[in-house]
């Protein structure tokens, strides 16, 4: 394999480099350029116009010195499979690309965790809601197994919950991966979606763990396809709760990032029980988000816990100051325990 593009003449043998390249990292585009027939790398390929393809090739080639020996064979390896499977069909038919090839690639992005072009990839070859529905059916197989729903052993749940949660998030994501956009869906659920707000309240009101349970694990996953195949697949309020602590871990970035939103909302109960001056009760939000601001207004506030912290959307409201200022709280029941320690998620 050669390590400077400028030494390869021949257009395909280019092809077979660049192809490596991308298959290493789990990455969509070449693939893309190379089968959009209106592009300039597949128009300079069938001109077999060297000097252009070199150029497409200087922005997307990598310097192979700076590559660990493990990623260079590696590297290497993947270049003599292309070779092996795919080099003759490609220079016959360069698009589309060969399906197998493409679905190799597709599941490398999705081990890479680059779920566009996972998405991509597999969408391509007419194989994405397959795939999905691969993902789910993973998933509520692991559900339904009887030594899940029958066991005493919480590590052993929460461990096939775990696995659950990573199926779950992995087939949303690669369905939609510009979906779960909580800086805009936290907001409107506040602010937007009077029905769906007014449903949860009443929830929340009369304390119905269950529709409680049902409505974050919605409300996370975004998917109502997805969200339903699953609730009705979680046999008890038990792994209900387990199952939203997880997807909520997995959406706020990893155990240690939720801890720290746990410690956060915790203090902000405190704070806000013991707050007296209009000080007090803004110091709540910032405690929440566990800094201020640009503007320190409570709807920037739900923003940024929404993008950091999904669920903290589902356990805040807006609420005002003494003198009817709005500020974004941690939600109290009438017991005078939060809603988070209610859904014992934390």
């Amino acid at each position: 394999m050669h390590t400077d593009y400028k030494d390869i003449n021949d257009p395909y043998e280019l092809v077979f480099h660049l192809l490596s390249i991308s298959f290493l990292y789990g990455d969509f585009a070449i693939p893309f350029h190379l089968m959009n027939t209106s592009s300039q790398a597949y128009l300079s390929i069938k001109k077999g116009d060297i000097a252009a393809l070199h150029k497409y090739a200087h922005r997307n080639w990598i310097k192979m010195g700076i590559l660990s020996d493990e990623k260079q064979q590696e590297l290497e390896q993947i270049y003599q499979m292309i070779l092996d499977k795919y080099s003759d069909q490609i220079r016959v038919e360069l698009s589309p690309l060969p399906e197998s090839f493409l679905n190799e690639l597709g599941e490398r992005a999705l081990k890479f965790g680059h779920y566009r072009d996972a998405h991509s990839a597999f969408k391509s070859i007419k194989s994405l809601d397959k795939k999905v529905n691969e993902s789910v059916g993973q998933a509520i197989q692991i559900l339904k197994t009887p030594s899940l729903i029958n066991a005493d052993n919480e590590q052993a749940i929460e461990k096939n919950i775990t696995q659950v949660v990573d199926y779950v998030y992995q087939a949303c994501k690669i369905k939609n991966p510009f979906g779960n956009l909580f800086q805009k869906l936290g907001p409107g659920l506040h602010y937007e979606d009077a029905d769906s707000l007014r449903k949860y309240s009443k929830y929340v009101e009369l304390t119905l763990l269950k529709e409680l349970l049902e409505f974050a694990i919605q409300f996370l996953i975004d998917d109502r396809a997805i969200s339903d195949k699953v609730i009705n697949s979680l046999a008890s309020s038990k792994l209900r709760r387990m199952f939203l602590k997880h997807l909520a871990i997995r959406f706020s970035g990893g155990q240690e990032r939720y801890n720290e939103f746990i410690e956060n909302y915790k203090k902000a109960v405190e704070k806000l029980k013991n707050a007296e001056t209009e000080t007090d009760f803004f110091e709540v939000q910032k405690i929440l988000l566990g800094r201020g601001t640009a503007d320190n207004r409570y709807f920037q506030f739900l923003k940024d816990l929404s993008l950091e912290h999904p669920v903290s959307a589902l356990v805040v409201s807006t609420q005002t100051t003494p003198n009817g200022e709005y500020f974004i709280g941690p939600l109290i029941l009438k017991s005078g325990a939060s809603l988070l320690e209610f859904l014992e998620i934390s």
